[in-house]
């Protein structure tokens, strides 16, 4: 019978023959362990990262999806409430803008430690999918790049939150290179992600890979819808606030089926093992 992978060592009892007999034991449990692991890596050419000690981090592309959309509306509705800003629906009417529901206290230190934490998150998930990109066999230099346009994009969005409800006159041109620097900086680094994924795609990850670029493309044409309605005669502040608030919500769409591929590949500790582990 063959001895389970995790059975004890026998216990060596001091003579030549429990000596040796632990020996053979560690040789057999090494080239075990390599076969598993050269196994893994090759398994429908994928990697998958066990999150055995870490459990919560498997959580974290869940917490990018769900912060935005808690702290916008939360503190629309607290802004509303407090006739701070206009009260409408905003993906539609764009009465409002993002920024606005964040502008007053209350709802001012809401939104302080909803976007800081977010900008955490994104930078916690972007350096394990370049961990894990890299433990895949891509290259240091295609890896970096992506790590580069991560560590743009959550700069931006942390200058960004931070100058926000300061004085325009000192504070409003930084805070636009923030919010445009995160807007171009996120959408690069959610295709460089997708085209340094694509040949890992596994038949089981197929359809998650698709809708990634579902979302991409559709936060793409947001963009261009706005652009093109204002070149129309539509209102530049209100279309401009409509992209926004429906850009975020494209973008949580993105991360709740970067959750799903998380999970499947267990993305957390960087220690390669199977993913039925």
């Amino acid at each position: 019978m063959q001895r389970p992978y995790f059975a004890p060592l026998e216990h060596n009892d001091g003579s030549y023959r429990g000596t040796t007999q632990l020996v053979l034991n560690l040789a057999e449990r090494l080239l075990h362990w390599r076969h598993r692991v050269g196994a893994d890596r090759n398994c429908g050419g994928t990697v998958a990262i066990s999150e055995t000690k870490t459990p919560y981090l498997r959580l974290l592309p869940f917490w990018a999806a769900l912060l935005p959309l808690l702290t916008f509306n939360v503190c629309y509705l607290i802004a509303a409430a407090l006739e701070h800003v206009p009260a409408c629906f905003a993906y539609v009417q764009g009465c409002t803008s993002v920024s606005s529901t964040g502008r007053n206290a209350p709802e001012f230190w809401i939104f302080k430690v909803g976007v800081l934490s977010l900008a955490v998150v994104l930078a916690l998930i972007w350096y394990r999918l370049t961990m894990f990109l890299h433990r895949s066999g891509r290259s240091t230099l295609q890896v970096s790049v992506l790590a580069v346009l991560a560590a743009v994009s959550v700069v931006a969005l942390t200058i960004y939150v931070i100058t926000l409800g300061l004085p325009d006159e000192d504070f409003g041109r930084l805070r636009r290179i923030g919010t445009n620097g995160f807007a171009f900086a996120s959408w690069l680094t959610q295709i460089a992600f997708i085209i340094l994924y694509r040949p890992l795609c596994a038949a089981e990850t197929r359809t998650l890979f698709r809708w990634l670029l579902v979302f991409c493309l559709a936060l793409l044409l947001v963009g261009i819808a706005s652009e093109t309605a204002k070149m129309f005669g539509a209102a530049r502040k209100t279309t401009n606030n409509i992209a926004a608030w429906n850009a975020f919500l494209v973008q949580s769409g993105y991360y709740v089926v970067l959750a799903r591929l998380w999970v499947y590949h267990k993305i957390s500790t960087g220690r390669p093992t199977s993913p039925s582990e």
